[in-house]
């Protein structure tokens, strides 16, 4: 284990306490001294008990890594997984457990993955036969920890998410692929015996690949009233989150001006600066900062629109593409069939929304 530390440095990224807390118990079993580690780098878990407080990711990232370094064991972000259960995200985890099916619970988690932490970014695409959802971090705040301590955080992201979905979908949910930056760990049978496979060892990247006939079966627990209620919480929480977090409140801001904008076609960024008192050039600048553009969070919000509005069934296709400010519906569809693989009428078939009567839109 490299002996190098990370060295904490300014940044907005933060993560959320439950999943901070599921780590740090796991490093208390096996025997780290977790408070003498918290005082070292800053971090006060034990002082709070609210599961959806935030905490610097650069702290949680200094602490794991001393935790690891002190138990030993390059594997200890899947004996983490292993503890972890989805309600632990409580509003997310509610939303996520009660989808009507895989590839409407990994959209939902992609949509909201900002929530556990906006030190990483999930992204679920769709593709012929199966789709991916991979995983990233912000290279920001992981350069500064070593190879071990990032490549366990994807351990305990990746299993997790194989898990919950093997808690919805039954034990015999079996991902097409499941590949990892990681090299391989040196007691390597014991991440595939609770993958139950063997994952591709080196990727560039972090994913995991389902194929359709799994991601599109309806799910038991289906409740499309549990998740409207658990998304309605959310989108407070991150409201709330915002008004306190200096850099995440300008996309938030830019958002809820997009959406009174857009049913009167695409905004201009200098209308939007505008609306918010800035000057184009402040608007461009702040966003950079943010790691953000404009065009970023016009499609982001979009983006998140459509899967709100596709969820109301009185609103059609083309009323859908009007809100959003597209010209066409069919602009409307390219767009849709980027952000998901699906076109909107596919999308809502999937999901089990009803269609408009009227609704005849292009595919």
């Amino acid at each position: 284990m490299s002996a190098a530390l990370p060295t904490p440095t300014p940044t907005y990224a933060s993560a959320l306490h439950a999943w901070l807390r599921a780590a740090r118990d796991t490093a208390r079993q096996r025997g780290v001294d977790t408070a003498a580690l918290q005082a070292e780098v800053g971090l006060d878990l034990d002082g709070h008990n609210d599961p959806m407080a935030r905490f610097p990711a650069h702290l949680g990232l200094a602490f794991w890594q001393r935790a690891m370094a002190a138990a030993g064991d390059e594997l200890l972000g899947m004996e983490v997984a292993l503890a972890f259960l989805p309600l632990n995200f409580n509003d997310l985890g509610y939303a996520l457990m009660a989808s009507a099916n895989l590839s409407e619970m990994y959209l939902r988690l992609s949509r909201f993955a900002h929530v556990v932490t906006d030190a990483a970014d999930l992204r679920f695409t769709r593709g012929d036969g199966a789709s991916t959802l991979t995983l990233t971090g912000d290279n920001a705040v992981l350069s500064r920890a070593d190879d071990l301590t990032r490549w366990s955080i994807f351990d305990y992201a990746v299993l997790t998410i194989v898990r919950g979905s093997r808690m919805l979908y039954g034990r015999d949910f079996m991902p097409l692929e499941i590949r990892l930056q990681r090299r391989r760990p040196a007691q390597h049978e014991r991440l595939e015996r609770v993958l139950r496979c063997v994952p591709v060892y080196g990727c560039a990247d972090n994913a995991i690949v389902v194929d359709h006939a799994q991601l599109d079966r309806p799910l038991s627990f289906a409740n499309g009233a549990v998740v409207q209620a658990s998304e309605g919480a959310l989108e407070r929480y991150r409201a709330q989150w915002a008004a306190q977090d200096p850099a995440a409140q300008l996309p938030v801001q830019i958002a809820t001006a997009l959406q009174d904008l857009l049913p009167s076609g695409e905004p201009r960024q200098d209308d939007v600066a505008a609306r918010l008192g800035l000057s184009p050039r402040s608007l461009q600048r702040r966003l950079q900062e943010a790691g953000s553009s404009y065009r970023d969070v016009l499609n982001q919000t979009r983006h998140q629109l459509a899967l709100h509005h596709l969820g109301q069934a009185q609103l059609s296709v083309g009323e859908i593409a009007f809100l959003l400010g597209f010209s066409e519906v069919s602009a409307f569809t390219r767009a849709f069939r980027r952000w998901t693989g699906l076109s909107p009428r596919a999308w809502r078939q999937q999901a089990g929304h009803a269609l408009p009567a009227d609704d005849h839109a292009e595919d």
